[in-house]
């Protein structure tokens, strides 16, 4: 069992997770990235950076838990902005608007994927990945010749096979649903980071051997 907390800068979001990341990675597609740079560029930032490390188009920290793993302990509400990524984008990353950390990649009913930086140990020690954290759609990123070791073009076999699992709703219990605040009721009024680039896929999500 994992004792593990994020909680944002200033109090106003709290999580609590039982066991360790489903899945540890580093997302260094576009989307990812822009939406963490939207956020943190706002004035008066003083959260908990998401991004993996300092340059300029780093990616983004990730650990997924399941949702029967996640236990939110404080939530202020009226603290909640939502980022997507252009007019259309169909994911609205939540992050606190007071101290301005990026909380959850991605928060769906049957799992999340958190700010893996802002998360600590039962002894108030940061988090540490127990080996090497693998950067991801490598092949979708502002520079994929920077993308650090080790690397993937797109996405491992087994960390798709997870996904599905998690999509499917396989032994999640869907309770994240109850966190209604970390999910907007209306995209269309969600702040919007531009699209400035032409992938040749949506958001990096495609399987390839190839690295």
């Amino acid at each position: 069992m994992a004792d593990l907390t994020l909680r944002c800068k200033c109090g106003a979001f709290e999580a609590a997770f039982d066991a360790p990341p489903h899945i540890l990675f580093n997302c260094q597609c576009h989307s990812c990235v822009s939406a963490v740079k939207g956020i943190e560029a706002r004035p008066g930032f003083a959260g908990t950076s998401m991004k993996c490390d300092a340059s300029e188009h780093a990616g983004t920290a990730v650990a997924v838990f399941k949702s029967n793993n996640t236990a939110v302990k404080t939530l202020d509400g009226d603290k909640i902005g939502f980022m997507k990524v252009g007019d259309e984008g169909k994911y609205a990353r939540p992050y606190c608007t007071q101290c301005g950390t990026m909380l959850a990649n991605v928060w769906q009913p049957n799992w999340c994927a958190m700010n893996r930086n802002a998360l600590t140990n039962a002894d108030g020690s940061p988090y540490v990945p127990p080996g090497p954290v693998l950067n991801v759609n490598c092949k979708f990123a502002f520079d994929p010749k920077q993308c650090p070791e080790p690397k993937h073009s797109t996405v491992t076999w087994g960390i798709l096979f997870k996904f599905i699992g998690l999509v499917a709703g396989i032994r999640c219990d869907g309770s994240n649903a109850e966190a209604k605040a970390l999910m907007p009721e209306d995209m269309s009024k969600v702040e919007a980071v531009p699209i400035t680039w032409v992938d040749e896929k949506p958001y990096g999500w495609v399987i390839s051997k190839k690295k």
